[in-house]
Order: C-alpha cells, then structure tokens, then sequence
C-alpha cells in the first residue's frame, strides 16, 4: 500500500490556503484547518473489515482507532460520522451491535456520533470520519522532536501478527486475544492529555505503517535520527514467536519493502523482531519525544492514571539513517 500511496499523493496540488495549518504538503497523522484566531479543526477517517468476532468489539475498536489520529495531534475528539459497507445477506443486529460498540467509545471519549452514510458491500466494513478542535498553539506535529529527548510509547507492538495467527486458533486466541483486545480498546486521548502538560516536542500514533513507518516519519520530518532500543519496546506476550505462523500480517510485507530503507542497521536484529516493528498496528500506541525530565514527569503521571507507557529510546542528530536499534 505504502508504493501505491506515494504515486497517488504526488497526482495532487497542494494547497495555497493559509488556514491548511496540515494537509498534502505535509506528512502528519490527520488534516489540519484553521477555521478562528487561535482554533483549528482536526479531520481525519479510518475504517476496515472485522479483526474480531464480537461486533461490539468491532465497533468499539473501530472507533478507538479512528480518534487515534486526533489525539496525536494534540486535539479533543467532538465528533464522528459513521461509515458503513454491509452486505444485504448478513442479520443487521450484528450492525446494531457494531454502532452501539463504535457510539459507546465514542461517549466514552466525551464525544458523539452525528451521522453517517452506509453503502452496501462484499464484505462488512466499518468505521469512521472524526472530527475534533484544538488551539492552534497546542498542535503537536511529528516534526518537533528535539536532539536529547527521549522516545515514550503508551502500548505494546504486535496486533497484527496476533490477530492473523489467531484466525481459526481457537486456543491461541483464548490465551492471546484479551490482552490484544484490551490495549486496542483503550483510547489514547490520557496520553494525549498527559504528553500536552508534559511539553511534548513531538507525537505520533503507531498504526499502519508500523513503529518502523511512524518513528521514521518522525524523523524524517524532524530532520534527526531515531536510536530506538530494540530490548525496550513492549511486545504482547508470546507474539515474537508467531511471526514466522502468521502469514505475515496485512501490509507488514509491503512496509518491510517500502520502509527497510530507513534503519541504518537491520541486521542487528532477528528476523522475527525486525518483522514486528513493520506490523501494522491497530489502534496501536502513542509516540512521543519528551525532553528527559518531562518524560519521567509524563510516565509518573501516566502510572498514577493506571496506564503503562515505555521509554525505548532517544532522538540524536542526524547520522545518515531515519533509524538505528541499540
């Protein structure tokens, strides 16, 4: 997907509108307009086919996933538009429980859902466009990281690859899906919120491109390199083994490709480990680049919040490569 994007991106102009704080000329997780002194509306959507069985579950994470983007920009989620490919031949109560699943988040999140638009297709898709504000002063781009800082992250790496091996593993899935499911519920707005008290210089989410795609866009747009800890990032239990059973998740191949170019030293890693950082995420973590001391202060406040989060490296000057593993 990553070298069908590209091409496509380049096919457009890109704006001349002051207001367009964030749009096609940039690279950053949602779209940016300036609609008053001093506010700014954040846009973004996402959606998919089921990655569980339950459809509340669905909906629920759907809908996590969605305001993701909002939150790593540093915005308050207001709002979200349904949208919806259903084939006739499957029982709408299934669909009602994805709505209530994708609302019930929403609510959770302060939030509302104000409508939608549904089409009918081969296979179920849901998910959502959001919309959220933030004071223009307060938006957290990707390219604000800063030489010295430190590389938080607020969740483990490995849906992906858990969730393709999982497919027809019944007891695979009754050991390993909990935990998955759990992380992908939880929304990332108290990490949000925390990271913005706490002065952070950069934020991101980690979702399609991997934690190799997102911390090199990171760098990219904040012209240093990232020296990531490989012993150091969070991994679900047990999911470094399955990579070679999992059939190599949706587009962790296709990010493999696109993206191997941006570590200066691959080898130093396993296969199975190197493949990981390239799985796609849903509704993944947060990255952040805080300076030393507001990192600590953020990983207290979001220990005290009952959330977990990891320091897994440190921003350096650039040395020729987006990333390196110590």
């Amino acid at each position: 997907m990553l070298q069908v994007l590209q091409p496509i991106h380049d096919m457009f102009q890109d704006s001349d509108d002051e207001n367009m704080l964030v749009g096609l000329r940039e690279s950053d997780d949602a779209a940016v307009y300036e609609v008053a002194d001093g506010m700014s509306v954040i846009q973004t959507v996402d959606f998919f086919p089921p990655i569980v069985d339950d459809p509340w579950t669905y909906g629920a994470i759907s809908a996590a996933n969605a305001m993701s983007d909002v939150y790593a920009m540093g915005g308050d989620v207001k709002f979200g538009l349904n949208i919806v490919g259903w084939p006739e031949d499957l029982d709408t109560t299934y669909l009602q429980e994805v709505l209530r699943g994708g609302a019930e988040k929403l609510l959770e999140a302060g939030a509302l859902v104000a409508g939608g638009h549904t089409v009918k297709s081969q296979e179920p898709l849901f998910g959502l466009s959001v919309s959220g504000l933030v004071q223009s002063e307060k938006l957290v781009r990707t390219s604000g990281a800063q030489l010295n800082d430190l590389l938080v992250i607020t969740k483990p790496i490995g849906t992906g690859v858990a969730l393709t091996a999982c497919k027809g593993n019944a007891e695979l899935a009754s050991s390993l899906l909990p935990a998955v499911i759990q992380s992908m519920l939880v929304l990332n707005q108290k990490g949000s919120e925390t990271g913005l008290r706490c002065n952070v210089s950069a934020m991101t989410d980690v979702t399609g491109f991997g934690l190799v795609g997102h911390a090199a866009e990171m760098a990219d747009q904040s012209n240093v390199t990232l020296v990531i800890r490989s012993g150091s990032v969070p991994l679900f239990a047990d999911v470094i083994d399955l990579v070679d059973n999992s059939g190599l998740s949706g587009g962790l191949g296709s990010n493999k490709a696109g993206l191997l170019k941006k570590i200066g030293n691959p080898d130093t890693l396993s296969s199975n480990l190197l493949d990981l950082f390239f799985d796609p995420q849903t509704s993944g973590p947060l990255l952040l680049s805080l300076a030393p001391p507001d990192a600590t202060e953020f990983c207290n406040e979001m220990e005290s919040l009952g959330q977990q989060c990891w320091i897994i490296g440190e921003v350096t000057e650039f040395s020729g490569s987006s990333i390196l593993f110590d």
